[in-house]
């Protein structure tokens, strides 16, 4: 009895929840809808109902509650139509709620529950979706559909074991980090398109960090030239995207394997405060506003590279760990470093560390942070303007001594 009692409440909430939405649709068109914050809970228990009398009512009482609701919608979208109203959303959203009662009633109630939000948050969030949809460009929509392949097409269909040398390449893990850091640049660039674009070259760099702070460097740099009033804010995107890095290797080191983090975290976390502090000094240069629209990070091109690093890294940390000492395995973090910081994150905190700990490998890891900072310290020095360089050099410059003491510690101390 109680089982039943907690598939109708699992399945009265989420009709509920969507229900409400509903409710408040009609009160902004200020005309009438199919349904409100009553007729979609009971459209919720009509698939939770007839779910519950299965095994005594058999399969047609669930076919005739169906056709009941379906010719309910269906009439109610007919005659909105036939009004000049074309919208479907909410006729769609009420055999959706049916459907997830029928999951609350077949027992799966962690799933009802989630595609109950789901739905609720699909019809709340129209504005803001649809403020997205209008100011993507045909370029950025190609990205979403890329993204959506490499995710659910290609993904799924790769092998799911070890290959190469030692087995050491799994195309399905090597993958998934690819589709993880995608995923994470696309989702900084759908929060700054929700954000606005006003908060200006800080968003582009705090976002842009999370995709590639070289990257940003590089783009700050250039923008740099523009004008003197560009320059400060420019320094302190360029420097704010390094201290995103930092802290995006430890969150990236702390999903692959949190064990290393206790040796990582202070490094990643030294060289974040100071990035962060002198991002805000920079910060408080007067300058004029200025803008600098958020461009979709997203890359298939860039994805197949990062695949390619990440694998060959991977390989020479397999073969470092067969046959070299751990000094090979500080050369690779050299070399790993000034290409891609995230490949040489995750793949070192793959390894196994044996009877030596966490210690060389995350020594390894904080070498190849202060690598690719002081890489970003070059690029600035190259291609920024006067006022640009001086303080991004210096900042990065305090990022890499203190991230390369507090690696240090870590190495001597264990």
């Amino acid at each position: 009895m109680a089982n039943e009692l907690l598939r109708l409440g699992v399945a009265l909430m989420a009709g509920l929840l969507i229900g409400i939405d509903r409710e408040r649709a009609e009160q902004r068109k200020a005309r009438e809808i199919y349904g409100g914050v009553r007729t979609f809970p009971l459209i919720a228990l009509s698939g939770c109902v007839p779910m519950l009398v299965l095994d005594t009512a058999g399969p047609w009482v669930i076919v005739v509650a169906f056709a009941g609701i379906a010719a309910i919608t269906a009439i109610a979208y007919w005659r909105g139509s036939r009004d000049g109203h074309v919208g479907a959303t909410t006729e769609v959203a009420g055999i959706a709620t049916f459907l997830v009662g029928m999951l609350a009633g077949s027992g799966r109630l962690f799933i009802a529950g989630a595609a109950g939000l789901v739905v609720a948050t699909l019809l709340v969030a129209k504005p803001r979706l649809e403020a997205i949809s209008r100011a993507m460009k045909p370029a950025e929509v190609t990205a979403v559909l890329k993204l959506a392949v490499i995710s659910g097409i290609i993904l799924p269909i790769l092998p799911n074991h070890g290959i190469g040398p030692w087995n050491a390449l799994n195309p399905r893990e090597i993958w998934l980090i690819v589709v993880l850091v995608t995923g994470l640049s696309f989702v900084g660039f759908v929060a700054g398109r929700l954000l606005g674009e006003e908060r200006g070259l800080t968003v582009t760099g705090l976002l842009g960090g999370l995709a590639s702070s070289t990257a940003v460097t590089v783009a700050m740099a250039e923008r740099s030239k523009e004008s003197a009033q560009v320059a400060a804010p420019a320094a302190a995107a360029a420097v704010l995207a390094s201290s995103v890095m930092a802290v995006r290797m430890a969150i990236f080191a702390g999903v692959v394997n949190r064990e290393i983090l206790p040796r990582l975290a202070p490094v990643c976390g030294v060289m974040a405060l100071s990035g962060l502090v002198s991002a805000w000094l920079i910060a408080r240069v007067r300058h004029r506003k200025a803008h600098a629209p958020l461009r979709n990070p997203f890359s298939l091109g860039q994805a197949l590279i990062f695949a390619v690093i990440y694998a060959l890294i991977l390989l020479a940390v397999r073969v470092t760990q067969q046959w070299l000492s751990s000094g090979a395995m500080f050369a690779t973090a050299t070399l790993g470093g000034v290409a891609d910081v995230d490949a040489v994150t995750i793949a070192f905190a793959q390894l196994d560390p044996g009877s030596a700990g966490w210690r060389i490998p995350a020594a390894a890891i904080s070498l190849a942070a202060v690598i690719n900072t002081l890489t970003k310290l070059g690029i600035a020095w190259a291609r920024g303007s006067p006022a640009f360089r001086r303080p991004v050099a210096a900042s990065l410059g305090v990022m890499a001594l203190v991230g390369a003491a507090a690696g240090m510690t870590v190495f001597v101390l264990g």
